[in-house]
């Protein structure tokens, strides 16, 4: 998060807690919208191909597979200005969605990957504390497509242990504003004490969530169910990791065979055979893929080719794609 908003997160805390208190998150929303998002999903999708293995060329690392940066637009949605977490949809190719920081309303923006505004959508019956990341995934069950939306950012230690993530329909733009036709909250609460993250993903081969807390010297990665719940759902806490910098952003391809986390400067990648958990793929180490040079990059997503998108807090930013290239390149 910028620190120049850190102030008015302050002034406004009060107020924002009281609301979120209020809110009801245990239960799935839906309002009358001016425009309702569709989607042509049937109940025998599935997000996860039959075959999600593929097994890396001896000596070769996964970031070996990225070398290029390409500049493909910038966001012309006027605003969409602190542009926080970012998902490629799974249904529309090519759309990429996005929500800003801790400023305005629980909307989530659609555009192209050239940059062309696609609209603006509320999320119904959410509140927008510090949302931070978002990713897209299938449900519990690793059928559908989502997106998880997450109310996660915790600057001031104000949330008591207890976050939020919204799970919305991972629908298609109708290029007009409007609304999702309805949302899941799912509320988290972390094992002991409260964090601060900014980064989430979605393992589409559990299925389950991640949360990576931002901290200078470690950043804890935590776990938690896709299942609906009465109430709060527990956190558990799967690893650690030292990477010398603060985590901004992740994702986990929609094979399952790659996490990307990010922080400002650097992209962070593992790769494993999806016979392998999370945690035990975290213990290995990571390599280094191209980092985009942004004002203040925090979101990055990949996309169903592998490739992985990036852009950055402020008005008008460019949008990056780092293209995964085929063994045969």
């Amino acid at each position: 998060m910028h620190r120049s908003t850190l102030t008015l997160i302050t002034i406004t805390a009060v107020v924002v807690v009281i609301a979120f208190v209020l809110r009801d998150s245990s239960e799935e929303t839906s309002t009358e919208p001016t425009t309702t998002l569709v989607t042509d999903q049937s109940s025998s999708t599935t997000s996860v191909p039959e075959t999600t293995t593929i097994a890396l060329p001896t000596g070769i690392a996964v970031c070996d597979f990225y070398t290029d940066i390409v500049p493909s637009g910038v966001v012309t949605s006027p605003d969409l200005v602190e542009a926080s977490g970012l998902a490629a949809s799974r249904t529309t190719p090519g759309v990429l969605w996005s929500h800003n920081d801790s400023r305005g309303t629980a909307t989530v923006y659609a555009f192209t990957t050239a940059g062309e505004d696609l609209g603006s959508y509320e999320v119904p019956g959410a509140f927008a504390l510090d949302w931070e990341d978002m990713s897209a995934g299938p449900g519990p069950d690793g059928e559908g497509f989502y997106l998880y939306v997450g109310d996660i950012g915790d600057n001031f230690g104000i949330r008591d242990g207890l976050i939020t993530v919204y799970r919305v329909l991972d629908a298609v733009p109708t290029d007009s504003d409007g609304e999702f036709s309805g949302s899941t909250p799912f509320t988290y609460r972390y094992p002991e004490g409260t964090h601060n993250a900014e980064a989430l993903f979605v393992d589409p081969v559990e299925p389950a969530l991640y949360l990576v807390t931002k901290g200078r010297d470690e950043a804890f990665v935590f776990k938690g169910s896709l299942e609906p719940a009465d109430g709060p759902a527990d956190l558990e806490i799967v690893s650690t990791l030292f990477l010398g910098a603060e985590v901004s952003g992740a994702d986990m391809s929609p094979d399952g065979t790659t996490l990307v986390l990010r922080g400002y400067e650097t992209v962070w990648m593992w790769h494993r055979d999806t016979k392998v958990s999370v945690s035990d793929m975290l213990k290995s180490e990571p390599c280094k893929a191209p980092s985009p040079e942004e004002r203040q990059g925090e979101a990055i997503t990949f996309d169903a080719e592998l490739s992985y998108w990036t852009t950055s807090e402020g008005a008008n930013p460019e949008i990056h794609m780092v293209k995964r290239q085929s063994i045969e390149d």
